[in-house]
Formats: C-alpha cells, sequence, structure tokens
C-alpha cells in the first residue's frame, strides 16, 4: 500500500483535534480554516522557530512526491491557524512546551534543531519518537498530534481533497459473481 493511499484511509482519524465535532463537521471546519488562509488570516500561536520547525516536520512527514506535499499545500500554516483559534490557552500551550521540548531533545541528541538538520538525521531523530506515546507536554505527546494535525490539514487542502474525493477507495473493479476457487 502507497503512503497517500494509507492516508485516505486514515482521514477521518486524523480529524481528531476536534473531538466533539462529527466527521462531517470536523471536514467542514477543515476546509474553512483552508478558505481563511488563502484569504490571508493568519494564526500566529507559533512563533518562527516553531514554524520552522512545524515546516521541517511537515516536511519530513509528507513530502512532495508526484502530488504537493504538506509544505505545497500550506500544512503549516493550517496548524497555526488552528492552533490559535480553536485550542484552549491551557491546550496551546502544552502542546508548544511539548514542541519545544521535542526540539530541545533533538538538540541534545543531535546538536542542532529539527529545522536546521538533513533529512537523514531528521528521519533518524523521527524514528525515536514516532509511534510513541507520552504524557501530555513530551515530545512524543507533540510530536503526535502535530503529525495528526498536519494530515488534518494536508487531507483538507483543496489540491488534496480533490484527489482523494475522485479516487476509488476499492481499486479495480468489482465482480462479486465470480468464483474464486476452482470446483474439486
Amino acid at each position: 500500500m502507497q503512503r497517500r493511499d494509507a492516508l485516505r484511509f486514515l482521514g477521518a482519524a486524523t480529524l481528531a483535534p476536534l473531538l466533539p465535532l462529527s466527521a462531517r463537521a470536523r471536514w467542514s471546519r477543515g476546509l474553512d480554516l483552508h478558505r481563511q488562509l488563502r484569504a490571508g488570516a493568519a494564526g500566529q500561536a507559533l512563533s518562527a522557530p516553531q514554524m520552522a520547525q512545524v515546516r521541517a516536520l511537515a516536511d519530513a512527514i509528507l513530502p512532495r512526491t508526484d502530488t504537493p506535499g504538506a509544505v505545497d499545500v500550506g500544512a503549516p500554516e493550517f496548524v497555526d491557524l488552528l492552533l490559535a483559534e480553536w485550542y484552549s490557552e491551557e491546550d496551546r500551550k502544552r502542546l508548544l512546551a511539548g514542541l519545544d521540548a521535542l526540539d530541545a531533545r533533538c538538540r541534545e541528541t543531535q546538536g542542532k534543531p529539527f529545522a536546521e538538520l538533513d533529512k537523514s538525521a531528521q528521519a533518524a531523530f523521527l524514528a525515536t519518537v514516532d509511534g510513541k506515546r507520552g504524557a501530555a507536554g513530551t515530545p512524543e505527546d507533540a510530536y503526535t498530534r502535530i503529525k495528526d494535525q498536519l494530515i488534518y490539514g494536508f487531507l483538507t487542502a483543496k489540491p488534496i481533497a480533490a484527489i482523494v474525493n475522485t479516487t476509488p477507495i476499492i481499486p479495480g473493479r468489482f465482480d462479486g459473481c465470480i468464483q474464486l476457487r476452482s470446483p474439486q
């Protein structure tokens, strides 16, 4: 299964930052946030170093391939606006503290901020936090939440939503009446 195919299936789950809403409402909210970004809205929840870190994370998680990457469709800016407009002050502070802790751990282990690492060093560092659980405010928790938000912003971006909405979930054709095994 290709990475982009897996993202299509995970789309509804990645809308988790807006848990109190239905999947349809979360999808609509994502589209609205992208409209606000196109109209010039800015979140300003992230500092300049945090935005550089989120951009580098976006490029590492969803790089450009034969389709646009997360940076190309504005997913980092989407995360900034989502944090500024949707998250409570307490949740936002906890997530930003975790993001700072993630960068501090990167500086400890790699000697540089995440945004300044080359692609192979970024991948090696992300392998230490990806898929791991952590308490609120920890690097593991911040990475998981930012990753979810980046995927949410990626999937609800107009170019990607058009691809997702026009791609059949079951590839190929379905023949429900064909014999699967030869008679014995």
